[in-house]
C-alpha cells in the first residue's frame, strides 16, 4: 500500500476550514461547487462526472489539493496510466470523508458497472501484483439520509486485489468530448454496480478513507473524480 508520495506541501489551516461548509452525515441544503456558473447542464458530457461537493470532513494530516478545492475533485479525472499516479487530487486525510453529487442526475442500475471512483494508484515496476494504493470505503445514497456501503474487504492483497475497496485500480489518460462514452475498461478506476447492494438508483457517492496513519499533507485517500456510467437525467420540473 502507498505510504509516501513526492508531492509538494500545501497549507491546510484556516483556508481549508473556510471551504468546509458542513459536517456530519446529513446532507446540507446547499452544495459546494467551483462556481455556480460553472455547473454544467444536467446530463451534459461534463455532468457525467460529479460536479458538486455535498460535504467534506478532512481527516488528520489532510491538505494536499486544498488550494484548488472543490474544483479539484469535480469533473473528469486526470489519469496518468498504469505506472504513474496523477497529481490533480485531494488528500482526504486519515479517516477523512467526502460526499459528492451530480447536479440532480441519478446513477441508475444497468448491466455492468454503474459508476467509477478515480484515485491515483499505480503499478510499481509495471507489475499489477505490486500496487501503490491507498484504500477507501464507498457508500451510496438516493436521498442523502439512508446509506448503503460496499463491503471493503481486500480479496488478495498479495496479488494486488483489494476487492470492492476504492483506490487500487490505475486511472488511464483520456479526454471527454461530445462523443465520449465512459467505461471502466477504457478509463480505469474502481467500478461499482449498485445492483450488488440491491439498489436501482442513487444520487450521492461517499468515500471514507481507511488509513490508520499518514504524513501531512498527503495522508489518506487521494480523490481525483467520480464518474457516472449509467445515468438518468432529471426533468425540468425536478431542477
Amino acid at each position: 500500500m502507498k505510504s509516501v508520495k513526492p508531492y509538494s506541501c500545501l497549507m491546510v489551516g484556516l483556508a481549508l476550514a473556510m471551504l468546509i461548509t458542513s459536517c456530519g452525515s446529513d446532507l446540507p441544503e446547499a452544495s459546494m461547487s467551483s462556481n455556480d456558473s460553472d455547473i454544467p447542464e444536467p446530463c451534459s458530457q461534463e455532468s457525467l462526472f460529479a460536479n458538486e461537493v455535498i460535504s467534506f470532513e478532512p481527516g488528520e494530516a489532510a491538505g494536499y489539493g486544498s488550494g484548488d478545492f472543490p474544483g479539484i475533485v469535480l469533473g473528469p479525472p486526470n489519469g496518468k496510466g498504469n505506472t504513474s499516479g496523477g497529481l490533480d487530487v485531494l488528500s482526504l486525510g486519515v479517516g477523512g470523508t467526502i460526499t459528492l453529487g451530480f447536479n440532480g442526475a441519478q446513477i441508475v442500475d444497468e448491466p455492468g458497472a454503474d459508476f467509477i471512483v478515480f484515485e491515483n494508484p499505480f503499478w510499481v515496476n509495471d507489475s499489477p501484483e505490486d500496487v501503490f494504493a491507498e484504500l477507501g470505503e464507498v457508500s451510496v445514497s438516493d436521498d442523502g439520509e439512508t446509506w448503503h456501503v460496499f463491503d471493503c474487504e481486500p480479496t488478495d492483497v498479495d496479488a494486488g486485489d483489494f476487492g470492492q475497496c476504492a483506490g487500487w485500480r490505475p486511472v488511464q489518460a483520456f479526454e471527454v468530448d461530445d462523443d465520449y462514452v465512459l467505461t471502466a475498461e477504457a478509463a480505469g478506476g474502481d467500478a461499482y454496480d449498485i445492483a450488488d447492494l440491491g439498489l436501482e438508483q442513487i444520487r450521492f457517492v461517499r468515500i471514507r478513507d481507511l488509513a490508520e496513519s499518514g504524513a501531512a499533507p498527503t495522508a489518506g485517500f487521494d480523490l481525483d473524480a467520480v464518474g457516472a456510467v449509467n445515468f438518468s437525467c432529471p426533468s425540468s420540473t425536478e431542477l
